[in-house]
């Protein structure tokens, strides 16, 4: 009696496990059914669609902060600053960044104005001093106000080596300075799927563009590269490459001149005198015979611009005192 309990339950056991079986293979199926389809769409996406998600993904953060490099290339000249950001919306954003050549500069909001400071250095190498004067901008420390945050993105973009522009401009959806990697986001030049990368361990898609600098009456072009995440559609790197043919023969206008030798007497704190100005004369028309030949050969060459973004958060509550430095 006994064994013929035992033999039944095998009996029944045995479907049992077969079903179970069965069941565990009907599900895995279902799954990998349900997953694939999914996978081979975001790998079927266009260069357009994946660009619209970004801009839709940017348009519906609340916040974002990263940390990361940017890279500008010149010819033989290779400089690097490292910087950090962060906005929220309405209007609060925080970016500071310090260069290889000891300037620092910060640009924010708390919601209460918008303010720009800049330290470069003590003592101010020759590069922090040579960026103030290109942005127009005075070697003193304190913090300053602006009107608006356009004009603090504006003065920022330089030192920051763009840095302060293209995510801030996408996340607020304003263009300010970035003329070549933002309106590749918003669709204004035709972009192309290039074969897909990594930035450190995010996947990413990558696209390419290309600006005919002919039609703005300049011969050369713009080529812009971004790494898009494919599981966040965040940037996680750009990079442009600006190529322009220079005319060699371009000379420094006395007014050029006497403008610089104003500029750096006044960040060096000495009398403008006519002294002065004409003791510094040589010295200054040499460096600026310098920068020229220098210039002509990174824009023949190109300048090459690589932000990296790294340690990106999104949609978090940040107090207004994260945006004061």
């Amino acid at each position: 009696m006994q064994t013929i309990q035992k033999r039944m339950k095998t009996l029944i056991c045995i479907p049992s496990q077969r079903a179970a079986s069965l069941a565990a293979a009907i599900v895995l199926t279902v799954s990998s059914a349900m997953v694939a389809p999914a996978q081979t769409a975001d790998d079927e996406l266009t260069a357009q669609q994946i660009v619209t998600k970004t801009r839709e993904t940017f348009a519906a953060l609340t916040s974002y902060s990263d940390s990361g490099s940017t890279e500008y290339q010149m010819a033989a000249q290779h400089l690097k600053l490292t910087f950090n950001t962060r906005l929220q919306r309405p209007n609060l954003y925080r970016i500071d960044w310090t260069q290889t050549g000891g300037l620092k500069g910060v640009v924010w909001s708390q919601g209460d104005g918008d303010y720009l400071q800049v330290d470069p250095g003590s003592p101010a190498s020759p590069t922090a001093l040579a960026t103030l004067s290109a942005s127009g901008l005075g070697n003193e420390t304190g913090p300053r106000k602006v009107k608006d945050m356009r004009e603090a993105l504006v003065k920022a973009a330089g030192m920051s080596y763009t840095a302060a522009s293209l995510i801030p401009e996408i996340f607020f959806n304003h263009q300010y300075v970035d003329i070549y990697a933002y309106p590749v986001i918003v669709g204004k030049y035709p972009v192309k799927k290039e074969k897909d990368d990594s930035i450190g361990s995010a996947a990413c898609y990558v696209l390419s563009a290309e600006q005919d600098l002919s039609k703005a009456g300049k011969p050369g072009t713009v080529a812009t590269t971004l790494w898009i995440g494919k599981q966040d559609f965040l940037i996680h790197q750009s990079r442009v490459r600006y190529v322009e043919q220079v005319d060699d023969s371009a000379a420094t206008s006395d007014q050029a001149l006497n403008d610089a030798i104003k500029k750096s007497l006044e960040m060096q704190h000495q009398p403008v005198t006519p002294e002065a100005i004409e003791a510094m004369r040589p010295q200054m028309r040499e460096i600026m015979k310098q920068v020229q030949r220098t210039l002509q050969a990174g824009f023949k060459s190109g300048l090459v611009t690589t932000v990296t973004h790294q340690n990106i958060t999104v949609n978090r509550n940040f107090p207004a005192s994260v945006f004061v430095p």
